[in-house]
This record gives C-alpha cells, sequence and structure tokens, in this order.
C-alpha cells in the first residue's frame, strides 16, 4: 500500500511538534538556551505556510482571506522579536488579536441568524462556510461546533431547558446525562478547592487557565445535552434522519433498513466492543439503543467529517417502538 502524505500535513506535523517542544520548556525550564532556536524554527514554518498560502491563491485553489490569519500571526511575531516585547507592540498585538476575535464573533452571529431564518438550515453549516474563508475547511467545521455547542448551552441555561423538544424520536430523556446534569455545577467550588489544593504550586495564570477548562466542560455537557434534546431523530418523506446532537448524523432512505432490533445481551464488555466493531454508534449513554442493519453502506457525519462507510447502526431511542411503529416494522 503505497501512503500519500500531503506537504501541508507534514508542515502542521513539524509545526505542532516545534511548538508543544516550546511550550514544555517555556512551562518548566524558561531560561532554556534552546527556547530562541524552536522559536525560529515556528517563525520559519509559519512564513512557509504563508508562501505556500499565497502560491495556493494565486493559482486560484484557495480565497486571498485565508491568507490573512497565519500572515497577521507571522507578523506579531516578528513584531514581539524586532520591539523587544515593548508595552505599545503588547498593546498593538492585544488590540489585533481582540479586532479578529470581534470579526469572526460578528460572522458567527449573522450566520446563526441567517440560519434561523431559513427552514432547514442548521447554524453550524453557516458559521462553517463563513470561517471557511479564513481557515481550513476543517479547522473551520471545529470552530463552528464549538460556537453552536457553547451557545446552545446558554441558551438552555437561561430559559431554554423550559422549551419542549421538537416533534420526533428523542433520546435526551432516558440518557444518563439526564440524571447527572443536575449536579454538575455543584462540582465546580468543589474543583477551585482542590485545584487550590494540589497544585498551589502552579502560576496563577495556569491554575485560572484549569479552572476555566472545568466551567468549559460543564458548558459543553449543557451544551451536548440542549442539542441531544432539539435535534432528535426523525422519520419524514421516506427518509430517516439521525442525530447524536452535534457529534452525529446521517440521513438516508427509510428503504434501506432491512432489519431493527435491540442490541443483544453480552457477557461482558469485551464481547460487547466485539460486536460493535465497524458500527456506527449514535448513543446516547443510558438510552434503550437499536441496532439497524442496512442493504447499503452509509457515512456516518462526525466531528471530522464524513466515517468509514458501514451497513450497521447503533441507535439510542427513549421509545424504540415507536420509531419501528414509523418505519413500519416490528421488533423483534
Amino acid at each position: 500500500m503505497v501512503w500519500l502524505i500531503r506537504p501541508s500535513t507534514l508542515l502542521w506535523g513539524a509545526f505542532l511538534t516545534l511548538g508543544g517542544m516550546a511550550l514544555a520548556l517555556r512551562l518548566w525550564l524558561p531560561g532554556h538556551w534552546a527556547l530562541p532556536w524552536l522559536s525560529s524554527g515556528l517563525g520559519c514554518l509559519l512564513a512557509l505556510r504563508v508562501a505556500s498560502l499565497l502560491w495556493d491563491w494565486r493559482q486560484g485553489r484557495v480565497p486571498g482571506t485565508r491568507v490573512l490569519l497565519p500572515a497577521i500571526i507571522l507578523a506579531e511575531g516578528l513584531g514581539l522579536v524586532f520591539t523587544g516585547g515593548s508595552q505599545a507592540a503588547l498593546r498593538v498585538r492585544l488590540g489585533t488579536a481582540l479586532a479578529l476575535e470581534m470579526l469572526l464573533l460578528v460572522l458567527a452571529v449573522r450566520a446563526w441568524k441567517a440560519s434561523q431564518t431559513q427552514p432547514g438550515a442548521w447554524p453550524e453549516d453557516r458559521i462553517s462556510a463563513a470561517f471557511g474563508a479564513f481557515v481550513p475547511t476543517s479547522a473551520a467545521r471545529l470552530m463552528a461546533l464549538e460556537l453552536v455547542m457553547l451557545g446552545s448551552a446558554i441558551q438552555f441555561l437561561f430559559g431554554g431547558f423550559r422549551h419542549s423538544a421538537p416533534e420526533g424520536f428523542s433520546h435526551h430523556r432516558e440518557s444518563a446525562l439526564a440524571g447527572i446534569l443536575p449536579a454538575i455545577p455543584l462540582m465546580i467550588p468543589g474543583d477551585f478547592l482542590l485545584m487550590k489544593a494540589l497544585f498551589s504550586g502552579l502560576a496563577p495564570w495556569l491554575r485560572w487557565t484549569l479552572h476555566g477548562s472545568t466551567v468549559y466542560a460543564v458548558l459543553w455537557l449543557f451544551g451536548f445535552y440542549a442539542t441531544l434534546k432539539t435535534r432528535p431523530h426523525q422519520v419524514s418523506d421516506g427518509w430517516v434522519s439521525l442525530r447524536l446532537g452535534l457529534m452525529k448524523s446521517v440521513s438516508f432512505p427509510a428503504g434501506l433498513v432491512q432489519s431493527a432490533t435491540p442490541l443483544p445481551e453480552f457477557a461482558d464488555d469485551w464481547a460487547r466492543h466485539a460486536h460493535l466493531k465497524g458500527v456506527g454508534k449514535l448513543v446516547a449513554k443510558g438510552a434503550p439503543v437499536l441496532e439497524l442493519k442496512l442493504s447499503e453502506p452509509v457515512q456516518v457525519l462526525g466531528l471530522l467529517g464524513p466515517g468509514r462507510p458501514t451497513q450497521r447502526l447503533a441507535v439510542s431511542f427513549d421509545d424504540p417502538s415507536a420509531f419501528l411503529a414509523a418505519l413500519g416494522r416490528p421488533c423483534v
């Protein structure tokens, strides 16, 4: 088998390797002699990336806006080297970063509002399309999904939990997350106390980063539950649309379903893992699960794009019998 590795993959691999080494040295050995060399290497790789994007733009392969973000990062890095970290240069860099953040936020809000006025349009698709003018498609999709996840969490916490779920076949009521979600915010004060006790020797900014990651994880869980609730499975016009919140989705003609049966009992986790190998999983833990067998393979769309083709799907439902009735198939 011949493995084809794109030049951009090698470039990003080297960039991430050098960046990880520089970050580790910066945290544990701030005065290490290799830090300037690693920083220079990162600058050279970024310059190569800007040059390759300029070439792709001239060839018509990418929009010119794709050069903007890496070029600004490169310019700020060079400014840090030549200005020696002066206060004026720091203010300029902070202002530039805030301007970019505001630009992306405005684009995201406009795309979200546009998706609400058009039926059948998901906000993450429009936000991803807007971000795709500045970053690669995969990065744009991940950024869009994270924004929609956090936005869904905020909407849910500020009154969205009172709204009823749309029509369809839900799987949020019986999920384990529904039971533990009310207790999760109570863990945040304990996390702060534990972090202070265990990591009192860390720099304050690093401790606050850890606290922020905990709060972010809590918001992410609320957002995931909110999208489970607002995006149920549906059977309509001869099509089956299955969704696991924002995480996964797949649509196919209902006629492809050959059988829909509950998962069998397993002697242990190894047997369960062997049975579900190669199966597309759209499962909310705790809810009843059906195994769908299809006559043709389909691809489940995940966070990073379409997965491998599969003819077997494991899908959770609050009420599997209602889904089977919609398919017109008995549960056997």
